[in-house]
């Protein structure tokens, strides 16, 4: 008796931290929307970029877009590396002045400028 009682307890608890985990996953993640992606803080970085990110890559067609179209969907990018290659800032944090880690949606366009590909990049410095 005492046994089943303790295994019942035991799954009680996994249970709840099974929800817990999934709750703080759920908070952290939300439904992409243009306008909020572009907001800017007072310091320049994005505010919701980061949680937006798994919805847009889920749940939006990215590859098989055109340049334009990729702009209307979420603005033009921070950065072009070159005709084939765009980025977007998605997180930057810092260390006092210097950048310390900085995560990026990296774009790789054909020479229709078709996205052919695109990935999530994470750098510690």
């Amino acid at each position: 008796m005492i046994i089943n009682c303790l295994k019942t307890e035991r799954n009680i608890i996994i249970l709840l931290i099974i929800l817990l985990v999934i709750s703080c996953n759920r908070v952290n993640n939300i439904k992409f929307e243009k306008s909020n992606w572009l907001k800017k803080d007072e310091t320049g970085l994005y505010i919701y970029r980061n949680s937006m990110l798994s919805d847009l890559v889920v749940n939006h067609k990215l590859k098989g877009l055109t340049y334009k179209q990729l702009i209307n969907l979420i603005g033009k990018p921070e950065n072009i590396y070159s005709i084939q290659n765009i980025y977007y800032e998605i997180q930057t944090k810092y260390s006092g002045i210097d950048i310390n880690y900085k995560k990026t949606l990296e774009f790789s366009l054909n020479n229709d400028s078709i996205i052919v590909d695109f990935k999530v990049v994470q750098k510690q410095y």
